[in-house]
């Protein structure tokens, strides 16, 4: 508990100082709300010249950013400090956080906030309005919805923790981490119709993409009960691999600094 407090009052004073520079704050906040719309347009026209795919329609692609956007959005916004771990490691910044008593995952992911984040959090929102407007969704499809938008953030969290991770192992793996990270997201943002096959159990079991907004999507709208089942299975799994890679690459870290072989 005290770990969490801890945590809770680090985002707090992160925020508070963000919010002291409201200007830049705004503009963050705006910026990213308006590259996401601009975006998003090109994704809906390009989704109507092709029309339904696989069962996806056009409007489906709000639902994809709803899930996808928001789940991103509360990670990246709350928890940006983890990005940072690859470039903590090779500046040697990341030894400060080996003398706290403290949970050192949870006091380096909440090190920082990303204000352009928030942009993304506002967009992701606006985006399930319309999703779930547009579909005449049940009060049990957007109570459904809440989970599935807290799963995709769990797993969103887990395989980006993984991605950091990965930095341990190399001398300088800020590359490494950042384009598996790159691939992870960039296919989140395809709706399920595109992945069919071994592609679709690819970014569903492997790289899990597609956990973040299509399956989300494709549960909420068919009400899936064996997909919603599947999906909490693999929340858990990759929550429980990233806690215990994280923890195992700290060791080697940990371990290399003790004889002077730290980056």
């Amino acid at each position: 508990m005290g770990s969490v407090k801890l945590a809770l009052l680090n985002i707090k004073k992160n925020f508070r100082n963000e919010k002291e520079l409201k200007s830049s704050f705004i503009i963050s906040v705006v910026g990213m709300a308006i590259n996401n719309i601009a975006f998003l347009i090109l994704w809906y026209y390009f989704g109507k010249t092709i029309g339904e795919l696989n069962g996806w329609k056009p409007m489906d692609i709000f639902g994809l950013y709803g899930f996808g956007t928001t789940s991103y959005g509360i990670v990246a916004s709350l928890f940006s400090g983890m990005f940072d771990i690859p470039n903590y490691i090779s500046s040697g910044n990341f030894d400060k956080y080996l003398l706290t008593p403290k949970n050192i995952l949870l006091k380096v992911s909440t090190s920082k906030i990303s204000t352009s984040a928030f942009g993304d959090l506002l967009f992701g929102v606006v985006c399930f309005i319309i999703f779930a407007f547009w579909n005449k969704l049940t009060l049990i499809q957007l109570l459904l919805s809440i989970l599935l938008i807290i799963i995709a953030s769990i797993i969103f969290y887990s395989f980006s923790l993984i991605c950091m991770s990965i930095s341990f192992y190399l001398m300088d793996g800020h590359n490494v981490s950042q384009g598996l990270y790159g691939m992870f997201l960039s296919n989140s943002l395809y709706h399920g119709g595109a992945f069919t096959g071994l592609l679709r159990v690819i970014f569903t079991f492997v790289m899990p993409s597609l956990l973040l907004g299509a399956i989300p999507v494709e549960i909420v709208k068919n009400l899936s009960i064996s997909n919603l089942i599947m999906i909490i299975l693999l929340t858990i799994f990759w929550f429980i691999l990233s806690i215990m890679f994280f923890y195992k690459s700290l060791k080697k870290y940990e371990s290399n600094n003790l004889f002077g072989f730290g980056s």
